[in-house]
């Protein structure tokens, strides 16, 4: 059998064999595994393109953790290891003031609002044939919205004009919205001309609306939590990653009582709610070519799922169950990278993948013809040499669902942001790596006060022992007495100082620290660094 040969036209395996009567036939393998091999041939490219930037997280990691790398030799004479973790108090200090920032007002930071000129819907609407507030109104005036206007807030008790019933407001608005929604055909578009008349904003009322459904959609979804985990990874290793939003069933837990046995008994609500997801930068891979994700052609998603995960994907719609028995007969595939090992804090070498799967979710652009091969059901308006976005999910060379994009207008369901951009990489740059030079010059210089202060402040002497009587201990400790030779002069034990060099050390220390708030922007005294002056340096001063 000859070797296989890759058509990088559109991504087909073919293979050569010979038939019984020695003539070669060219036999396609199946579409499906096709496209699992162009999937995964567009990892290992995305995979090898992000090397770089691996390890730049990998130094962000260590540097925020605060231990050294495997692979950092110390010299035999270097006795202190010691690291001093500013680099955390930097990364933590970015964190809490982005959440202060986002957070603060105690509500998801989304909100929605029309624009200036409305589209699609009406920017004001008027009352056709209302006068102005103390004029009579006019027949046409609907009776509901009239009782209304007359008396808008049911001002006072009996002897008092001046003071609100409880509720009065609510009980105002709930009626007037409910007389506007009875009467929405007796308005007509556009503001009146007098100022004084009622009006209405659809545009406002129905961005209010929109503001609100988002909120509750997100507070059930633990929407705030998602984007805080993306928030902390920007400012460790430079971008965040956020999913979707997706529709995603949830279960409300009810417990009600049976009409028949006059128990209570579980009956649970299921509901299709969305939710965004936090996607971790190690399991993201973009389009090697792109800067951003307007110009990424695919991304690829690398999901590490065990057996019960895996089995799982046949509840979600669109995933082939057979395909799914097959993977899973196949057994796990889950390879630890690199960066997985050097992010263990111990040095175990146990492969933590076995019994994992490793499954790659694909979104990006296929060509038309290409994709109606494999099963995909296109509209007939696409043309075969019109190109389709797909979401594709691939295991073991097996494809588990290949679906046309669901979303309208077609998009890459993911959102990156940097914590700081960098406009020729995709991903941004964080706070660990602007400073990661003044941490390393920091430990390098703690590192050597602390070995100089053990050799200044230990006990070292010169001992002549022709002086000394043979066969004594040279142990030191209070009281000891060392007898010496008779008759020879001088001191036999000379107690050694060496110079303390410590203070030197730790100025070029505090110089270097100053140093990582210039590289970060994020000033010593805004996280509380004691001793450090400044009109700004408390919180009511800030």
């Amino acid at each position: 059998m000859n070797d296989d040969i890759l058509d990088n036209a559109d991504g087909l395996y073919f293979s050569e064999v010979e038939n019984e009567d020695g003539l070669n036939v060219e036999l396609n393998e199946t579409l499906k595994s096709n496209l699992a091999g162009l999937i995964e041939a567009r990892f290992i490219s995305a995979e090898q393109a992000r090397e770089y930037d691996e390890d730049r997280w990998i130094d962000a990691y260590h540097n925020f953790r605060g231990v050294y790398p495997k692979h950092v030799p110390f010299r035999e004479s270097e006795k202190s290891r010691v690291f001093i973790k500013i680099t955390k108090t930097k990364v933590l200090a970015a964190y809490g003031q982005l959440i202060d920032v986002i957070f603060g007002t105690g509500k998801f930071p989304i909100g929605v609002s029309p624009t200036e000129i409305p589209e699609g819907v009406a920017e004001y609407m008027h009352l056709a044939n209302q006068a102005a507030p103390g004029i009579e109104t006019s027949a046409a005036t609907p009776t509901g919205i009239q009782e209304e206007l007359e008396n808008p807030f049911e001002v006072g008790f009996e002897g008092d004009g001046k003071v609100l019933k409880p509720g009065a407001t609510y009980r105002t608005s709930k009626f007037l919205d409910e007389a506007i929604e009875e009467n929405i055909d007796s308005f007509e578009e556009g503001p009146h001309p007098d100022p004084q008349v009622l009006e209405i904003s659809p545009a406002k009322e129905a961005a209010r609306n929109m503001e609100k459904l988002i909120h509750d959609q997100i507070d059930e979804s633990n929407g705030s939590s998602e984007l805080r985990n993306a928030i902390f990874e920007s400012c460790l290793f430079g971008t965040g990653i956020i999913k979707g939003p997706f529709n995603f069933n949830k279960t409300l837990h009810r417990w009600e009582n049976s009409e028949e046995t006059g128990e209570r008994e579980y009956n649970p609500l299921f509901v299709r709610v969305p939710r965004i997801e936090f996607v971790s930068i190690w399991d993201f891979f973009p389009d090697p070519s792109a800067t951003s994700l307007e110009e990424c052609e695919y991304v690829l998603h690398r999901h590490k799922l065990n057996k019960s995960q895996v089995r799982g994907l046949t509840k979600l719609p669109y995933f082939d169950e057979d395909a799914i028995r097959e993977v899973l007969s196949l057994g796990p595939n889950y390879t630890e990278r690199d960066y997985e090992h050097e992010l263990k804090d111990d040095q175990r070498s146990n492969d933590y993948g076995s019994g994992q799967y490793e499954v790659l979710e694909y979104w990006g652009i296929m060509d038309a013809e290409y994709a109606r091969e494999v099963g995909m059901e296109l509209s007939e308006d696409v043309d075969d040499l019109d190109e389709v976005q797909i979401n594709a999910w691939v295991c073991n060379g097996v494809v588990l669902r290949a679906v046309v994009n669901p979303f309208t207008p077609m998009r890459i369901p993911y959102h990156a942001f940097p914590y700081e951009r960098n406009p020729y990489s995709f991903f941004g740059i964080g706070v660990a790596e602007n400073m990661n030079d003044s941490q390393q010059v920091m430990n390098g210089h703690a590192r050597m006060a602390i070995d100089n202060l053990a050799l200044s402040g230990s006990l070292v002497f010169e001992v002549d022992e022709s002086m000394l009587a043979g066969g004594q201990s040279m142990e030191v400790y209070p009281g000891k007495i060392f007898r010496r030779q008779a008759g020879v002069p001088g001191q036999s034990i000379h107690g050694l100082k060496f110079p303390n060099t410590s203070q030197e050390n730790m100025m070029m220390f505090d110089k270097f620290r100053q140093l990582a708030d210039e590289q970060t922007g994020i000033p010593s005294y805004s996280h509380g660094m004691t001793g450090v002056q400044s009109m700004t340096r408390t919180a009511s001063g800030m």
